[in-house]
């Protein structure tokens, strides 16, 4: 954080602090940057595709990345990582989809995702739940 963010977190550091991505798809990081800056940047960037990996190399000084809550309040909770911007997360929609084919055999699956999802998930007020037919 005093390296790359000391003057604060904003388009001029943003642009200048690495960055770390999934792989090439993932755009959540600039995603993010556009939300907070208004901006299109394109920092410099390492790729790690591994989750664990992602969050050793944040915690090494490597680059900044986007991560799950539940996967790293344990290192928020100890300090050894800190958020950019605590009040400004980026919200991801997220999809459960089966095949009808699938469905009457994945039904007691799907269950347990909703019920998991309604108690970890943040809910979206324009979210809405679908059914086949």
């Amino acid at each position: 954080m005093a390296t790359w963010f000391g003057a604060g977190v904003n388009a001029d550091t943003l642009a200048r602090a690495p960055v770390l991505t999934f792989n090439a798809k993932d755009a959540l990081q600039h995603r993010w940057i556009t939300q907070i800056t208004g901006e299109r940047l394109t920092p410099p960037a390492h790729q790690l595709p591994s989750t664990h990996a992602f969050i050793d190399a944040a915690r090494a000084g490597l680059g900044w990345g986007l991560n799950p809550l539940p996967l790293v309040q344990q290192q928020l909770d100890h300090g050894t990582l800190c958020p950019l911007l605590p009040d400004k997360p980026l919200d991801v929609d997220l999809f459960w989809q089966t095949s009808r084919l699938m469905s009457d055999a994945l039904a007691p699956l799907s269950r347990g995702i909703r019920a998991a999802a309604a108690k970890h998930l943040v809910k979206n007020s324009h979210a809405t739940v679908t059914k086949e037919i």
